[in-house]
């Protein structure tokens, strides 16, 4: 996700250095009238890459994730900064409170959070990223290669539905130790009943879940009331739920699931 949510985008490999246009100029620009919104998005990612390639030290993730921040933080003036900064802490405390060996995340926009969790998994662990938009999951590719990554982190395109039965062709160890949702919240019960009847939720699985969204998205403020039936389900499910919130309003829940089906 961007900084706030962000979901999505990755690595070129140092070889070729790109000039990033500023981001500043970028975020205050008018839109051309004869964009629409997915072409303008577009250029914002695709200038997210250039920028973390010609600023960020090829196979290290802090220096990646600090280009990524600067990038966003820059773009919406610095829009949902503080959200975003609770988010990435309540993140890296729960991937540390256990040893995460094999993880799933929904959800993989630029590959900031792929890259956030994975520095935090030992050698030899696995992450697998799964993103419905086929250039988000190629700029995450790409962010998670430069940042050094890739032997720990795979990038799945398509939905968690189609690519499930791949995913565990390639061997992926199940039950997960964490599984983060970070995609379209009308998904998130559907795709972790999937995990469930799959064995690869169970009990002691860590459930994440991603409440915020990045800056400037329409559905920014309805986070997490659209999310009122998979929360009644957790609550079923959970040994326990940590809230973080920001103003009282939800930002990031840690679940210890303590069912199995």
């Amino acid at each position: 996700m961007p900084p706030l949510a962000f979901p999505r985008l990755a690595s070129l490999g140092a070889a070729r250095r790109v000039v990033a246009p500023s981001a500043r100029r970028l975020a205050s620009s008018k839109r051309p009238s004869n964009f629409d919104r997915a072409d303008f998005s577009e250029l914002r990612e695709r200038s997210l890459l250039r920028h973390v390639v010609s600023s960020a030290q090829e196979g290290d993730p802090e220096s990646v994730m600090q280009a990524m921040d600067v990038f966003w933080d820059t773009y919406f003036n610095g829009e949902g900064s503080a959200a975003w900064k609770l988010r990435g802490t309540a993140l890296d405390q729960a991937v540390s409170s256990k040893e995460v060996a094999s993880a799933m995340e929904i959800g993989s926009y630029c590959g900031y959070t792929a890259v956030r969790i994975a520095r935090l998994m030992p050698e030899g662990s696995k992450l697998v990223s799964v993103e419905i938009d086929p250039l988000f999951a190629a700029i995450a590719t790409k962010v998670v290669e430069f940042a050094g990554l890739s032997h720990k982190v795979t990038v799945e395109i398509g939905s968690l539905a189609d690519r499930l039965p791949a995913i565990q062709r390639k061997g992926l160890v199940s039950p997960l130790n964490a599984v983060l949702l970070d995609h379209d919240t009308a998904n998130y019960l559907p795709d972790l009943q999937l995990l469930e009847r799959n064995s690869l939720v169970a009990q002691d699985t860590m459930v994440l879940c991603d409440w915020s969204l990045y800056p400037g998205s329409d559905s920014s403020d309805q986070a997490p009331t659209e999310g009122h039936e998979f929360m009644e389900y957790l609550k079923q499910r959970a040994g326990g739920t940590v809230k973080h919130s920001l103003r009282d309003k939800e930002i990031f829940t840690v679940t210890q699931w303590d069912f199995t089906i």
